[in-house]
């Protein structure tokens, strides 16, 4: 699997972050089966329409799942929740698509007005890249309705309803998926949103009783800025001492550099040992639920760490 072989290169020649595989044991000595059963991800039963159109408003939500890190956060209200950041957006699209079924449709993204889009898409504060937004919004259209007929669900039937060929198919078919970095003279693969969408679909489809995908458990963990924060919380990523400052002080890092790769690849390699880790003991765990249980976590009051902070439509 190419996450896990490229992203360990860099794990093995990184200087700026590294492993703590005792604070990996200890959490798992800490952590019950029953803690890292999926949940919090209701929202995904809640999109409405039929599988196909499950389908599309899944890709869409996806395609523009980053950077939601802005100083004023996005929110929404619905239903006597406050939900906040990329959960704003994903409740604006999905009320969206409600009032206006046109938003289930990949040609209506290519005609929709860009004002139309600013005021779905933005609620309540900032979210950052808006322009990189319409062009990703209008480009993930043009090629659904260009290669797979205006479907996305026929993209998910040419790989036979397979969760890992999908994300490949996302990276390779679409230029805002293909989430690769150069790390010394390797190429570092991390198909954040493409794995997430592949799961997500699988999730969706799962709550509209319509049945998952199929090998989800081989999907690695989607490396964010939130997986990061959780697991410095945990002992189990270590910084170098210049780049910790440099995030704590709220420093942008560079999307690209070696600080930023490393980062990204130690999350990676630092959840496929803790599913080990919790095999070990007896769990049986995947890497995408171990990496629903640390975006959790990242978001509880007693995590002091900050995440960094990168301008980029990856994550």
């Amino acid at each position: 699997m190419i996450v896990l072989e490229s992203t360990l290169e860099v794990v093995k020649a990184a200087s700026q972050v590294s492993i703590d595989d005792a604070a990996i044991e200890r959490w798992a000595a800490a952590t019950t089966a029953d803690s890292l059963s999926p949940s919090g991800h209701e929202l995904l039963g809640q999109l409405g329409g039929t599988q196909s159109q499950v389908a599309n408003l899944v890709l869409l939500i996806d395609a523009l799942n980053f950077c939601f890190w802005s100083s004023e956060p996005i929110t929404v209200e619905w239903r006597g929740r406050r939900y906040e950041r990329f959960e704003a957006m994903m409740v604006s699209l999905m009320l969206a698509a409600r009032q206006d079924a046109r938003w289930y449709e990949a040609k209506y993204w290519l005609e929709v007005p860009s004002e139309e889009i600013r005021r779905v898409l933005a609620g309540k504060g900032e979210l950052l890249l808006m322009e990189e937004r319409e062009r990703i919004i209008r480009e993930t259209g043009r090629i659904v309705v260009e290669r797979f007929d205006g479907e996305f669900i026929h993209a998910i039937e040419s790989v036979a309803g397979r969760a890992w060929p999908l994300a490949v198919l996302l990276m390779t078919e679409f230029d805002s998926f293909r989430d690769v970095s150069a790390y010394r003279g390797r190429m570092a693969y991390f198909m954040k949103r493409a794995q997430i969408c592949a799961l997500d679909v699988s999730v969706a489809w799962q709550l509209a009783g319509c049945g998952g995908l199929a090998g989800v458990e081989v999907l690695s963990a989607m490396a964010d800025y939130r997986l990061p924060q959780a697991l410095r919380h945990l002992g189990i990523m270590r910084l170098s001492s210049a780049l910790e400052a440099s995030i704590e002080m709220g420093e942008e890092t560079e999307a690209g550099s070696e600080a930023e790769v490393e980062i990204r690849a130690c999350t990676v390699q630092a959840v496929e040992r803790m599913v080990k880790a919790m095999a070990g003991r007896g769990v049986k765990t995947a890497a995408w639920a171990v990496d629903w249980h640390l975006w959790a976590l990242s978001h509880r009051d007693e995590v002091r760490a900050k995440h960094h902070k990168t301008r980029t439509v990856y994550y």
